[in-house]
This record gives structure tokens, sequence and C-alpha cells, in this order.
């Protein structure tokens, strides 16, 4: 298997290949076009590889014998690469020197196209000895699985152009480029396995469905329309789903665990949105604390059914099995909500701009917030720790403290309403609440 030496040890293969086949006598390098060679300053050809690319269609290839045919896929690196191959004379400056550059470059696209895709078979010929009769294709590369290809690429003018537009001492020159796949880099990490099946399952479930919710929203007092998605922590939100004939129902909130439901005939299922604790079961009744990292917070909240069905089947190995009887879990859409903070206290509820704003409720702050605000009217205050202690309380979930004056407010007349006070964590705004705050002047 080919380690990183691959790259160059297949430009290698190629000058090797060149310098044994070509029947012009020039010489064979491998250096930046713009460089000269030295101890090179007669006829020659020059390879210089200037793209190497992932190969698209070996990117998931594991390959034969690679591995255990159940280990976990570690692909090797497979690369194509793109070589730009010019040809020089003995002098560039006599009245043929270009032809005798062409009938250069003549020789070497000749070796390419005749034994370019069957390097792997060829040995040295006409090179001096010790390499006399030694393989042409380096021996690293001789294992491999993907046979080496080479290709004359399809180029415009314009790429070649651009190409020697990078080269700003150097002289546009004639230029072909051709394309050698597959090179694979192995990795070297050692691939995990899976353990073997040693024992196989068959499930049957006939007339059951997947949950669907079609929609949810809070729970509105009689004759009230069903159409608030905006939520707080403690109010109850009403799910209406189909699919909902399992043998065991349950609601989960976000990565909480799922809550164990009623079951409900008309489809409608009705919680209330939890705090600190969840109530994971109702029969028996099983209460589980949620730590404090762990709880919901203002912004989308996913809701989603997960129904329980039990299901019949047959376990075993190689023989016929036996009869098993195991709970499958189906899980339904995702639908969405919007855990908003909840404002029930504005104290006090008037001063001037060096008043220092209480605001009381639920979800108002929590450390892990990348913006939380309040919101006065039409301005806004960073809710924060203080700069200096005792300037005002450090926030908490349920109380945060601010100074009036950052709202940049005008002054209110004795009979105009107050500003109306909203929190806003992470793009979540608290539902208004009727209460405010009046700026006196």
């Amino acid at each position: 298997m080919a380690d990183y030496h691959a790259i160059g040890r297949v430009t290698a293969s190629i000058r090797r290949l060149l310098q044994d086949r070509m029947v012009s006598g020039a010489a064979v390098t491998a250096a930046p076009p713009d460089q000269t060679v030295a101890g090179f300053d007669g006829a020659r050809v020059n390879l210089y590889l200037f793209q190497v690319l992932e190969n698209a269609s070996l990117k998931n290839d594991h390959g034969p014998n690679r591995g255990h045919p159940a280990s976990y896929g570690r692909p090797p690196l497979s690369l194509n690469l793109r070589y730009m191959m010019t040809s020089h004379a003995d002098s560039e400056v006599q009245p043929d020197s270009d032809i005798t550059a062409q009938e250069i470059l003549g020789d070497a696209m000749r070796v390419l196209h005749i034994f370019g895709n069957r390097m792997d078979t060829l040995t040295l010929i006409n090179l001096a000895p010790p390499a006399l009769n030694e393989p042409v294709l380096d021996p690293e590369l001789s294992q491999e699985y993907e046979r080496l290809k080479i290709t004359l690429h399809p180029v415009s003018m314009e790429d070649v152009t651009k190409i020697w537009s990078a080269l700003s001492e150097e002289n546009f020159r004639r230029t072909v480029v051709y394309e050698v796949t597959v090179v694979q880099i192995d990795q070297t990490e050692p691939t995990r396995i899976a353990p073997p099946v040693e024992e196989r399952r068959i499930l049957a479930v006939a007339g059951r469905h997947r949950p669907v919710i079609e929609r949810v929203f809070v729970t509105p007092p009689p004759g009230q329309p069903e159409a608030e998605t905006r939520v707080a922590i403690g109010e109850e939100i009403t799910i209406v789903a189909t699919g909902t004939a399992a043998d065991r129902l349950y609601v989960q909130f976000g990565r909480l665990a799922p809550i164990r439901v009623p079951p409900s005939p008309d489809g409608r299922i009705r919680l209330t949105l939890p705090d600190a604790v969840l109530p994971v079961d109702y029969d028996p009744v099983v209460n589980q604390p949620i730590p404090a990292e762990a709880r919901l917070q203002p912004g989308t909240l996913q809701i989603r059914l997960v129904g329980e069905i039990d299901v019949e089947g047959v376990a075993g190995a190689l023989g016929r099995g036996t009869g098993i009887n195991q709970p499958m879990r189906v899980r339904s859409n995702v639908a969405l909500m919007q855990l908003v903070p909840q404002v029930t206290g504005v104290a006090p509820g008037a001063g001037n701009a060096g008043t220092v704003l209480t605001v009381t409720g639920t979800r108002l702050w929590h450390p892990g917030s990348t913006e939380a605000l309040v919101a006065i009217g039409g301005g806004t205050v960073a809710i924060r720790a203080p700069e200096t202690p005792g300037d005002w309380a450090n926030p908490t979930p349920t109380a945060v403290e601010v100074p009036v004056a950052e709202a940049g407010l005008a002054p209110l007349a004795p009979a105009d309403p107050a500003y109306p006070v909203a929190v806003i964590v992470d793009g979540a705004r608290s539902r208004a609440s009727g209460l405010g705050f009046h700026l006196d002047p």
C-alpha cells in the first residue's frame, strides 16, 4: 500500500519511462517551469505537477483487500494528478530552435501514448546498468489495486495562458497537459471492525401508523381562537395529531426525555411545558428532576410525538428461531413553537432616567444566552452584570435589573401611557404583559 511518497514516485516513474523510451536523446526534468535546471543546458522535456484533485468516483470506495468486509469505511485518499509538459531545444535563438522543440515534444508524447498505460508491465531497456532491466514503475506502486492511466487532458488556450501568466518572469511556452489516474495514499490508522451478527430478528407490524403532528398551539380559554404558538414555561399546550393509536404515547420537548401522556381518542394531547421537573410517566407517577443546564430556554422549541408499539417477531441464529415480543418506537414529524420569556412584574412603575428597573418573571436570562435585552418602549438595555458592584443586581432567570437611562427614551407627560416593557432572549420576545414603565421628567 502506498504512503505519502506515492505522488512523488508517480512523477519519478513517468520521468524514468520518458528517459528510457525517447529516441531524440533529450533529457527529462521535473522542475518548476520558471526555473533553470542546473546541469541541463541542452535539449530537454520538463514535467511539472501543477494540479492535484481528489478522485470523486473513488472518494468513498474502501477497495478490495483493504480490510474486513464488516469494517468501518476508511477509504484511501484517491487523487488525479495533472502535469504540464514542455519541451526545450539546445538553443532558443536558432532559426530552427522551435522545430527542434516540437520534435522533442512529439517524441515524449509518442512515448506516453504507446507505453503510458502499461508502465506496470515494462522494464528499462535503454538506460545504462545498474538501472537496466529494472521495472519502470516504482515498486511501491506496483501492488496498488488501481492501475495508473496516463491520458492527454484537453485544456483550452485560455487555461494555459492563465498558468503562464502567473509566472511573471517566464515567457509563454508551448504546453500539453496530461492527467494521471488514480494515485492512492492509504490511511495509516488501524481499521475498526464491527462485531459479527450473532442473532437475527424479524419483527412485523400491521395496521399501525407513525404519528403525525398537524398543529400545536397554546391552549386558549373557551371560545378563543387556537392560534398562539408562542409559549412560556408553565403554560399548557395542545397538540393535534393523527396516528396516535400506539400502545404507549410520549411527547418530547427538544432534547429532554420523552413524557408519557394518556391515550387521546380525539387526537388532542394537552400537557404543561415543564420547568425544573419532568413528569416522565403517569402510571405510576414518575417525576424526574431536570438539571439546570438542560432546562428549556427561550428560542425555537422542537416538539415531537413518540409512539411505542408492542410488536411480535422471531429471533435466532441459523435455526428457525423463537417467537419474541418487544416494544418498537416510531417518531413523528417535528412541530415548532417559540419558547418566550414571561414578564410578570415591573418595579417601579414610574421614575426618572436614573431609575434602576426591576423585571420579574420566568426565563428572563440564562448563562448560555448570546443576547438578553429588556425592551422599554422603542429602546433596549442589555441584561448583564453591573460594571460596578452595587449599581444593580446580577441577573437571574426570574429577576433582572437594568438602568433605564441606557434605553435613550424621552420623558413622558403625566397623561401619556407608560412605555411597555418586554424581555428578549436569543431573539424570543415576551408576549405583551400589560406592564410598563412611565418615564417622568
